[in-house]
């Protein structure tokens, strides 16, 4: 790797420091100017890897990440950042490459969470993991999200916290945006009566069907651990007592036909009603 001149550390300095003070355009040029000047020098590289990878801009983030791995082949972390770039980007071949060096298989794994954010707020996900940097989403989102029930989205591999669930924590991991979109639709509708025993019933019908299901009612809330050198822990709602019948609830379908089917089986087993059916599509 060439050694750089004192004017060349000089540029990289000032093209640090426009990045700490948020100043990404000027940041950004300077780097790219280095490059041309010394273009066997990783540590620009390595930045411009890093700060595409934030912006969820992957063609950039793969080109810059595998010249930096090529000058650096001992930075693990542009490694991770090539295998995250190119499973965004569709390029099986690179990821699979990338896993192998860190002893991992492309395959499914253990179930665990994604946070993701909008409007200022954030939302617990259950998610199955297909390779360490692809998921499925499994529950129903809420529709401002913008994610639906069975989307394939793309994760980061820091653990940003724990949820809480039945006694045991779930590693919780950040979004790193959609990778496919599914074919389900998001429905939600009231259930002005219903008791958790009611509840459980429409959650084994909408698995007998094939469908997701949710209780929005419960959706997650965050509590930061005191400790500021611990993870965050996450609690749903479930977590609370509930002593007053009615749920609002999400079911997940590729035909809205299939959830009126369910929710009047539903009806009849559970002598209860719903109200105010609505499509989020």
């Amino acid at each position: 790797m060439q050694f750089p001149s004192d004017h060349i550390k000089e540029l990289y300095d000032a093209a640090c420091q426009y990045m700490a003070n948020d100043d990404p355009y000027h940041a950004v040029k300077l780097y790219k100017k280095i490059i041309r000047l010394a273009p066997d020098w990783s540590p620009p590289y390595v930045r411009l890897g890093h700060f595409y990878k934030q912006r969820w801009e992957w063609k950039p983030a793969l080109h810059y990440n595998k010249k930096a791995v090529a000058l650096s082949p001992a930075d693990r972390e542009c490694w991770w950042n090539m295998g995250i770039a190119a499973t965004a980007l569709n390029r099986p071949r690179i990821a699979r490459r990338v896993w192998k060096k860190f002893g991992l298989e492309d395959k499914r794994g253990p179930l665990s969470c994604l946070r993701i954010s909008y409007d200022r707020q954030f939302e617990i996900l259950l998610i199955q993991i297909d390779s360490p940097a692809s998921a499925t989403i499994l529950n129903v989102p809420h529709p401002k999200s913008d994610y639906k029930y069975k989307d394939r989205v793309l994760f980061d591999k820091e653990i940003t916290g724990y949820t809480i669930s039945n006694g045991r924590k779930v590693p919780v991991y950040d979004e790193l945006g959609l990778l496919k979109r599914s074919t389900y639709f998001t429905y939600s509708c009231i259930l002005p009566d219903a008791d958790s025993a009611d509840i459980d019933k429409l959650d084994l019908l909408c698995k007998d069907y094939g469908l997701g299901f949710e209780v929005w009612s419960n959706s997650s809330r965050s509590y930061t651990v005191t400790n500021s050198d611990e993870p965050s822990e996450y609690y749903d709602g479930s977590i609370f007592p509930k002593d007053t019948p009615g749920a609002l609830v999400a079911i997940a379908s590729r035909r809205e036909a299939t959830v009126v089917q369910v929710l009047e089986a539903w009806k009849i087993i559970s002598l209860k009603n719903y109200e105010e059916l609505e499509g989020h599509n």
